[in-house]
């Protein structure tokens, strides 16, 4: 297995394939899924996340090191904290944890500003108005109806619990401090409650 070259013999078989993946501007092996007993080497043969294969593309010179944080970003896996300040001082990643995004610079630079602003999503007030505009329309809606309103609109970078959880805090904050001078409220309970414009 040595002579025919499947077996890495001075410890330079992985460092290259590393390196090969970057110069395909494909996201980097790595050991997902391994455990103490069983070591698992992925590799990918395609691009997860568009905006990192092309930020590669244009920036052949970042270091290494900042290839891999940015590979476990678009991945979604842990980033130190002190890799994030790197990446973010560089100008490549924004948002917050952990949901960081390649930056809109950058987005803006690789032509992919309409995948940034889909991660990124657009101000809450923009969806609190959204929601007011729904209730005022058909009087009183559910909380199905609200989240089937919202759901394509989020963030596309959010998970369908975050979507849930934005959505319960964009509803809290209607609920309590309102928008332009109206409120929401629940009227029932359960399944059956519906949402409305509240009297101030």
């Amino acid at each position: 297995m040595t002579e025919i070259g499947m077996i890495d013999k001075g410890g330079y078989g992985i460092r290259e394939m590393v390196a090969g993946q970057r110069k395909r501007y494909l996201p980097l092996p790595d050991y997902e899924g391994s455990t103490p007993t069983e070591t698992m080497f992925n590799i990918y043969g395609q691009a997860i996340d568009e905006n990192y294969s092309k930020l590669l593309m244009e920036r052949s010179d970042l270091p290494l090191e900042q290839v891999i944080w940015l590979d476990r970003v678009q991945k979604k896996e842990p980033v130190a904290a002190t890799h994030v300040a790197v990446l973010r001082k560089a100008g490549l990643i924004e948002g917050r944890k952990p949901n960081y995004l390649v930056s809109s610079h950058v987005a803006n630079v690789t032509g992919t500003r309409a995948e940034y602003t889909r991660n990124k999503g657009l101000d809450d007030q923009y969806y609190k108005k959204l929601i007011l505009q729904h209730i005022q329309n058909f009087k009183s809606v559910s909380g199905s109806d609200i989240r089937t309103l919202l759901r394509d609109k989020l963030p596309d970078s959010l998970s369908v619990a975050q979507k849930q959880v934005k959505i319960k805090n964009l509803l809290s904050a209607l609920r309590t401090h309102g928008l332009d001078g109206q409120k929401i409220a629940t009227h029932g309970t359960g399944k059956g409650a519906r949402w409305e414009i509240s009297k101030l």
